[in-house]
């Protein structure tokens, strides 16, 4: 939980990782929309104490709209259910399904499943589906085919996105950007299918 935390303008984003704080920066940038902040909650497990923190704060009813978006990991449906009873629980409007907005009249609110409606279980694959056309990833693909074939483990399949993003960004002029980095510095292109559902959500609110 961060020790700063503070509630500085109308519309909030919580996200679960300091990578997702960057990149959810870059986009609402990239909109030039200047009315947000975004703050990171820890991963799943700390949404519901975050919240309760988040809610009890003084400058609290500055807020007007509230975002909270997760990875899908293993079990989007579940991650679904845990961030509305988190928001139930805090006595916060919880939405029905992603994308939609639920409001009590003085906050509105809204969350998002990431990726959102395809396959793929983290930002990490929003990322790369958003590269797919982009020739340095024939060579990661052929990468992870040469480990398989020399008979080198390589990475878990739970890590395997990670893996594919680090390689792909090896290929650019600065490698060894994290994520977020990568986010700030232009790499991925917000304006294809894949980023979509993270700009909508940052417009609606």
């Amino acid at each position: 939980m961060p020790d700063h935390l503070k509630i500085e303008r109308p519309k909030q984003v919580i996200v679960e990782g300091n990578d997702d704080v960057r990149v959810f920066g870059a986009l609402s940038k990239h909109l030039n929309i200047r009315d947000v902040q975004i703050h990171g909650y820890g991963g799943i497990d700390n949404l519901r104490r975050f919240l309760d923190t988040f809610r009890d704060l003084p400058e609290f009813g500055l807020v007007q709209s509230l975002a909270v978006v997760a990875d899908a990991n293993s079990d989007r449906e579940k991650r679904e259910r845990r961030i509305c009873n988190a928001l139930s629980d805090m006595a916060l409007p919880a939405p029905s399904r992603p994308l939609e907005l639920a409001s009590n009249g003085e906050l509105q609110v809204a969350y998002l499943i990431i990726p959102h409606n395809v396959a793929g279980t983290m930002i990490e694959d929003v990322c790369l589906n958003s590269v797919s056309a982009d020739l340095a990833m024939k060579c990661v693909d052929r990468y992870f085919e040469c480990l398989s074939q020399t008979e080198i483990e390589g990475p878990k399949k739970v890590w395997m996105s990670k893996a594919r993003l680090h390689a792909f960004l090896a290929s650019r002029n600065r490698p060894g950007l994290r994520l977020g980095e990568a986010a700030e510095s232009g790499i991925w292109p917000f304006e294809t299918d894949a980023f979509r559902p993270l700009l909508e959500l940052v417009r609606m609110l």
